[in-house]
């Protein structure tokens, strides 16, 4: 019955649809077809025509300039040269369109640019394989294209510069000028053609909507008035036909199984509960449902008697676990539930059953899971918690590792504190709470975190926050793992491939890197005196030489040993009877390995070594060849660990060069590079101030002897001055003028020994000699704040240097407080900010408008540019950001990745910053070391030579980089919210 009614209904409204909408439907879809098929279409040509006529006579303009020139030179007037050069004087200077912009441009059949009025670069230049920015050869298409005709038109996609540069299609008219073989053209943009479409399909469009709405509005009234009468009917049909709902239309539509139950009968059964119990729904009609229940004891008694109460009708409320007996014996652990239902004049009950046999299962194996779990995580000292989802983030749960990590031993429990009060930080706090709040989560964040013994670890924290279905927070789980020893197996393994890198490059460098000179006698001298001449020069061996003075043997130690001391030649016979020959000769430039190999292949000890035009320069023995661990890092720090004088600090200190040339030409990471430099600067400095206070006495309060500006930074090149002070305890007025004397003494010991070493004194004075830097930390908080409040620009430019100091040596907490204290003033002076972006921006990249590199036409420097002011860009925002957001390090790169971990940068930028930064330390470091090979001083000015030209592009892309950065240092406290 209902189903007919669906029918005839369909079938009504079916004949609505045909006979009044789809008509109306027909004709507005047509007329709007026929708007945008053919009228905006028709309109769009008619644009594109105009645009062909216009550049077609601007072309046959230009070229009648070339037929006037062509004309002079066939009457004698002009040669070709001089006529070619007229025409193409007059034609580059022709202009056209909005504001003068367009131009035309000539090429030859090859096809070459023979003239282009911006271009000037491409002039000349073969364009065969010269592609637009869709990839098209449009020079080679414009070739094709007038091999067979005189002009035509070309389409492609081009760079549009004029309000913001963007690739749009653009189409050219170019026509072939026989005599000469040129070919001249100009194009138009296309892009007011689409803009014009678009505009009058927005109109018309509007017109077709305000059309439609009036259409169906009248629809609408003519349907709503037919649908009211149609629905007067209806109902009155409906009230004679629809009969009592029937239950069994729900029971067979219900997924779950489903039986109705009457007096102790089986009514009905759906195919869910004929196949969850075996039977049929005919079987379980006729049967008695009683039988279904099975198992022995009181829990199956209890679930008996609420079955037998359910077949008569008395239902009890809840759900109910029993276990049924399916048609082929086996017992079926089920949870039922019943309810009572009216089935016209019957009362039913309906009783839904669901098989939990999987779900004990998979509890059980979920409880083995959570227990295995617990076990591994046991093993893998991993702290797993849980957390109430605000205030403090107090414990609600805590594995052991959780409390042995947090350090809680026989204070307050865990589960009373909160997750907040172990991170002193207050800004690693506040972050890691606006994650959560923001993503939900916290993934592998490092925190530091300080111990019971007042030291600081590095832990890895996940958190995931856990919310309802209406989005309430209800808790966070989370992860613990103190990764500090993990950084620590990091930097060592660093540090073990620096040493390798610097040990391994040694033994491909050279010979000539590694003589020492030589020494010779006459072949009649007598032993005693060749030994004593090898003691006085120290030397392992000596030279052999005839009477006209070729060198034909060589005496050594182990030849003295085995043949006079050992053996029976007398120590005043002539050194001739004991000399080995013939000599075994290796050139200067053959490599260190190469000639161990030969040392190796011979048995011998000692190879003479050649010059390139063939004469002695040096003996080299086998041990001096070996002993490239000299020229590692690690030797040399342990050198200066141990100097007991300033001058073997220096001696140490001179091969430092050469350790850096290995790191660089065996492709060390600069990061690398200049923390050895920086460590081994840390050591000197560790060092000297160890002998001055052996020297001047123990000090009389807690003092830091800091590092400021690059040695601040660990950034020290091999360009290096001191940049140093000295900030101590601050104590009472009587003892001031004792304490700032031994200071002094100590800061002026220690500069000088410095210069003398071989870090010069600073040009500016900056040091811990000059008084002004030797103060105590009260007057260094004077400084700083006066230097942010009050300093103009270039009193701030002198002393920004200062904002990166570091603790080299003394008490760290001085430091500290002097870092806290600059903080707290630099976040708050957001004009001392912007004025050291300011001065930054008085540092110019050396590119020109069209991104090309750009050095120094003349001056003390010519065809050079400072690379010092290139990474000064870097530095400083890493600076001024690391200020504002409160970071304690001052490593460009460190704060850098700080600022990535806070979302202030993002990952394509701190990328494309670190990238660059490193890049440019490199060439700066490489740059010098060939200044120092050439004898020269080393500097920051890198001559355009040194730079190939595949660095050039790379230079101009890391230029153009630094450029956009500079963009946003120049926005520092203006038209931005601050940062």
């Amino acid at each position: 019955m209902q189903q007919h009614l669906v029918d005839e209904q369909s079938g009504s409204w079916l004949k609505f649809v045909l006979g009044i909408i789809l008509p109306t439907a027909l004709v507005i879809m047509i007329a709007v077809g026929s708007i945008y098929v053919v009228i905006i279409p028709v309109f769009k040509e008619t644009f594109l025509d105009s645009k062909r006529e216009m550049i077609r006579e601007l072309v046959n303009v230009a070229w009648s300039v070339m037929v006037l020139y062509e004309e002079q030179e066939q009457a004698g007037l002009l040669s070709r040269s001089e006529a070619q050069e007229k025409a193409v004087e007059e034609i580059e200077h022709l202009r056209y369109g909005r504001e003068g912009r367009d131009y035309f441009w000539i090429s030859d059949m090859h096809p070459r640019l023979v003239m282009h009025p911006y271009s000037k670069e491409l002039i000349g230049s073969d364009l065969s394989s010269f592609e637009d920015a869709g990839g098209k050869r449009l020079f080679m298409e414009i070739k094709e294209a007038l091999s067979s005709a005189q002009s035509g038109f070309i389409g492609y996609i081009w760079n549009k510069k004029y309000e913001e540069s963007m690739d749009v299609p653009k189409l050219s008219y170019v026509r072939k000028f026989e005599p000469w073989g040129w070919v001249v053209g100009t194009g138009v943009y296309l892009d007011d053609v689409e803009q014009k479409t678009d505009e009058i399909t927005r109109r018309l469009t509007r017109m077709i909507y305000f059309g439609m709405v009036v259409i169906a509005l009248l629809l609408t009234v003519t349907v709503i008035r037919s649908l009211i009468i149609e629905r007067r009917r209806r109902s009155a049909e409906a009230s004679l036909r629809l009969s009592r709902v029937k239950y069994k239309t729900l029971v067979e539509a219900a997924v779950d199984p489903i039986m109705m139950l009457h007096n102790g009968f089986c009514l009905y059964a759906n195919k869910g509960m004929e196949e969850l119990l075996g039977y049929s729904g005919a079987e379980l009609e006729e049967m008695n449902v009683a039988t279904l229940v099975a198992g022995e004891g009181a829990a199956h008694e209890q679930s008996r008697e609420i079955w037998e109460n359910a077949l008569h009708g008395y239902v009890t409320v809840g759900q109910h676990e029993i276990v049924l007996k399916r048609k082929d014996g086996r017992p079926l652990t089920t949870v039922v539930s019943l309810a009572r239902k009216d089935l016209g004049s019957q009362k039913v009950v309906v009783l839904t059953a669901r098989d939990i046999r999987n779900s004990r299962r998979l509890e059980e194996e979920l409880e083995q899971s959570r227990e295995r779990f617990r076990q591994l995580a046991d093993r893998l000292r991993i702290g797993m918690f849980r957390t109430g989802a605000g205030g403090g983030f107090r414990f609600l749960e805590a594995n052991d590792v959780t409390k042995e990590l947090l350090q809680q031993q026989g204070g307050r429990p865990l589960l009373e504190a909160n997750l907040l009060d172990f991170f002193p930080d207050s800004q690693e706090r506040q972050e890691l709470v606006a994650n959560l709040q923001q993503d939900g989560l916290v993934k592998e964040k490092s925190l530091s975190l300080k111990d019971s013994q007042g030291g600081s670890r590095t832990i890895s924290i996940s958190m995931v926050l856990v919310r309802d279905e209406d989005g309430t927070p209800l808790y966070c789980d989370g992860l613990l793992e103190d990764i500090s020893r993990r950084q620590q197996s990091e930097e060592e393994r660093e540090n073990l491939i620096v040493e390798l890198q610097t040990s391994l490059m040694f033994l491909n460098q050279p010979v000539r890197s590694s003589l020492s000179g030589y020494i010779s006698c006459n072949l009649n001298t007598p032993i005693r005196t060749a030994a004593a001449m090898m003691s006085e020069a120290g030397r392992s061996a000596i030279l052999v030489t005839s009477e006209s003075g070729a060198m034909i043997g060589i005496v050594t130690d182990l030849v003295l040993r085995e043949r006079v001391v050992g053996g029976t030649v007398a120590i005043d016979a002539p050194v001739y009877q004991v000399m080995s020959a013939p000599l075994i000769y290796i050139d200067d430039s053959a490599l260190i390995f190469e000639a161990v190999l030969l040392l190796q292949e011979r048995g011998i000890k000692h190879l003479v070594v050649r010059d390139a035009g063939g004469a002695v320069a040096s003996v080299i023995s086998n041990e001096e060849l070996l002993d490239v661990h000299r020229y590692s890092s690690a030797f040399v720090l342990e050198q200066i660990r141990s100097a007991a004088s300033v001058g073997t600090i220096g001696v140490s200190l001179r091969r430092l060069p050469r350790i850096i040339k290995a790191l660089i030409d065996s492709g060390a990471h600069a990061e690398n590079i200049t923390r050895v430099v920086t460590t081994i600067s840390d050591t000197v400095l560790t060092r000297l101030l160890d002998l001055a206070i052996a020297e001047l006495g123990e000090p009389p309060v807690q003092f830091a002897f800091v590092s400021v500006g690059s040695e601040g930074r660990g950034e020290q090149t091999l360009v290096t001055d001191q940049d140093n002070a000295i900030i101590f305890a601050d104590v009472a007025e009587v003892r001031s003028p004792g304490v700032h004397e031994y200071f002094q003494r100590l800061g002026s010991m220690v500069c000088t020994w410095l210069d003398q070493v071989g870090y010069r004194f600073c040009a500016g004075n900056v040091m811990a000699m000059n008084p002004s830097w030797c103060q105590p930390l009260a007057v260094w908080k004077n400084y700083f704040s006066k230097w942010i409040g009050e300093s103009g620009p270039e009193e701030l430019m002198e002393v920004s240097i200062f904002f990166d100091f570091r603790c080299l040596y003394g008490t760290a907490s001085l430091t500290e407080q002097l870092r806290t204290h600059v903080f707290t003033k630099g976040m708050k002076q957001k004009a001392f900010l912007y004025q050291m972006a300011q001065n930054t921006l008085l540092f110019k990249v050396p590119i020109d408008f069209f991104g090309k590199l750009a050095v120094e036409s003349g001056g003390e420097h010519p065809d050079t540019f400072n690379i010092k002011h290139v990474m000064a860009q870097v530095i400083v925002f890493a600076r001024i950001y690391a200020i504002f957001h409160g970071l304690e390090s001052t490593s460009t790169l460190h704060r850098l990745d700080s600022l990535l971990e806070k979302g202030v940068l993002g990952k394509e930028r701190h990328a494309e910053l670190r990238e660059a930064y490193n890049y440019l330390m490199q060439l700066r470091l490489r740059h010098q070391l060939k200044r120092i090979d050439e004898g020269e001083e080393p500097d920051n000015h890198v001559h355009i030579d040194e730079i190939s030209p595949m660095e050039k592009e790379l230079l101009e892309k890391i230029f153009g980089q630094i450029n956009q950065l500079r963009k946003q240092l120049s926005q520092v406290g203006q038209s931005e919210i601050y940062f």
